[in-house]
């Protein structure tokens, strides 16, 4: 029995174990068929959301199944089963940067079969959470180093921790082809500075080119801010972040740039205020 709300079960059209938050956003568009992931119970459940989100059995977990609900006698009615609070479950970190599995449409229910074949696949497995690249940053800037260490991203076809996907710019070698932002998120220190029509986002970090170095520099136009906060962080220290674009020489031959992504969520930049270490 648990004392806590359940947060993760299978679902059948991922192939994996998700989590009620996820569930409950696909569940706006497309409705998933989702089941307890233990062995001995694998009733079907569903995601829902009061003051947090979770996944409930309408039928009953099976008794003795670890995601049945503990109850205490009631009171006004003695030998009637009343359910206790649970807690309230830690808000999931995305352990998926991108927009997660594809949903592979299934025409019937899955049998016993099936879903034992599944839960026994994926038992030691994390549920699947996914991000967007602001959602996985937020997440590790709350992580310490060693959480950091022993939680799971996967970035592409990787499968990384929030240590092993970051890399730090202090850390990094000096020619930029090094780096490899399409596989991991790189970050450093960096300006912010306001123009007239645009902003000016420069690394601290210097990279070489012929005889000389060269920093990174991004110049966003203020007529289609992709960061709404950016004006936040002028002349402030700040950290800049980027994945899934590789930068250039410009056309000015004076820096390195890369196209600003505002077409998706997963790539692209984001800046946090302060100068952020491993």
């Amino acid at each position: 029995m648990r004392d806590e709300l359940m947060t993760e079960a299978l679902c059948w059209q991922f192939e994996t174990k998700i989590t009620a938050e996820y569930a409950y956003a696909t569940n706006t568009t497309f409705e998933l068929a989702c089941y307890c992931p233990h062995e001995t119970c694998l009733v079907r459940v569903h995601a829902k959301k009061r003051v947090n989100t979770y996944f409930y059995a309408p039928d009953k977990h099976v008794a003795g199944c670890p995601n049945e609900a503990r109850t205490t006698e009631s009171a006004l009615h003695p030998g009637a089963p009343k359910p206790r609070t649970a807690d309230e479950p830690a808000k999931p970190m995305p352990n998926l940067l991108g927009p997660g599995p594809t949903i592979k449409q299934k025409s019937v229910a899955p049998t016993t079969a099936e879903l034992l074949q599944l839960a026994a696949r994926v038992r030691t497995l994390p549920a699947r959470h996914p991000g967007t690249l602001e959602e996985v940053i937020d997440a590790w800037t709350s992580m310490t180093p060693s959480e950091r260490a022993l939680q799971p991203l996967t970035v592409g076809d990787f499968d990384l921790t929030y240590e092993t996907a970051f890399t730090f710019l202090g850390n990094a070698a000096d020619d930029i082809d090094s780096l490899n932002p399409l596989e991991r998120i790189i970050y450093g220190a960096a300006a912010v500075v306001e123009k007239e029509h645009c902003f000016l986002i420069q690394s601290r970090k210097t990279f070489l080119h012929g005889t000389g170095k060269l920093p990174l520099r991004l110049v966003p136009k203020k007529r289609n801010l992709v960061l709404n906060y950016l004006p936040t962080l002028i002349n402030q220290k700040a950290t800049l972040f980027w994945h899934g674009v590789v930068p250039e020489l410009a056309d000015e031959r004076n820096a390195f740039r890369f196209e600003i992504e505002s077409s998706s969520p997963y790539a692209g930049m984001a800046l946090r205020l302060g100068e952020l270490l491993p």
